[in-house]
Formats: C-alpha cells, sequence, structure tokens
C-alpha cells in the first residue's frame, strides 16, 4: 500500500527550509515497516546533509506498541518525531553524514536536534532522546 505519510511539518515548523524531499512517500511493507520511495534530506544547524535514500527501510519511531495510541511511530500534531525517527535510522544505518562518519551519540543529538528544531514537545523530545541515548549505551561495543 502506498501512502503519503504525515509528517506534521507545517512551513512554520521548518522556518529554516532544512527538509526537502516532503511529503513523505513511502510504501508500508507489514504492521511496522515502510520503504521510502522517495528521497527525504535533513540539513542540520551546522549544515550538513543527510539524505535518506529512496529504497531505504526504517520503522519510524520505535515506540512500545502498548503506547501506540498515544505516541504513534510516525509522530503527532505538534510532534512530528517520525521524521527524526526516519534521519536517525539513515544515520545509524549508514554511519556517515555528509561524507563523514559519525558516531553512535552524534545521530542520536541529530535525532534530539530535529524533534526540537520541528516543535516537538521539549520534555518529549528529551525523553525519547533519553531512551534513545540509554538504547545506545547498551549497544555500545557494537558501533560507537
Amino acid at each position: 500500500m502506498k501512502d503519503d505519510i504525515v509528517t506534521y511539518i507545517s512551513p512554520e515548523c521548518d522556518p529554516d527550509y532544512r527538509f526537502t524531499g516532503l511529503p513523505l512517500r513511502v510504501k508500508q511493507l507489514d504492521k511496522r515497516m515502510y520503504e521510502l520511495e522517495r528521497g527525504v534530506t535533513y540539513r542540520t544547524e551546522a549544515g550538513e546533509l543527510s539524505t535518506a535514500r529512496m529504497g531505504f527501510h526504517f520503522d519510524f519511531a520505535s515506540v512500545p506498541r502498548a503506547l501506540w495510541w498515544l505516541y504513534p511511530p510516525t509522530g503527532t500534531k505538534g510532534n512530528p518525531y517520525g521524521m527524526a525517527a526516519l534521519i536517525h535510522d539513515w544515520l545509524l544505518t549508514h554511519h556517515k553524514i555528509g561524507g563523514r562518519s559519525i558516531t553512535r551519540k552524534e545521530a542520536d543529538d541529530i535525532f534530539l536536534e530535529i524533534m526540537l528544531y520541528t516543535g516537538c514537545r521539549k520534555s518529549l523530545a528529551y525523553t525519547m532522546w533519553a531512551f534513545v541515548r540509554a538504547n545506545s549505551m547498551a549497544r555500545l561495543g557494537r558501533w560507537t
């Protein structure tokens, strides 16, 4: 099934025009996984570009299923964390941004940057980031 995923990123949520390729075009592969049907690019505060390319498989935010009614993986109005999760998944898969290698902490920090930039509620953004960092710390030997 092909869907344009509602990202809840309105022009006022992207005042510096850091995103290109919206709205997201994805194909839902199963209950959890999606395939990107058009690339989407994010420009960080530092000016580095990360482009999640067409064909990339991802799951948006890794929210426990029991909480999907409150925090669906794609994000909610006013909390577009799904976009941050997409770019984060891309960075974790490729370990690079703009051609340079990055650490897992840098990828996690970009996840937080995107959530704050797009207007996610700060308490939610920092909570999601803390869970991501805890997961990263648990995986330290695999990719630092």
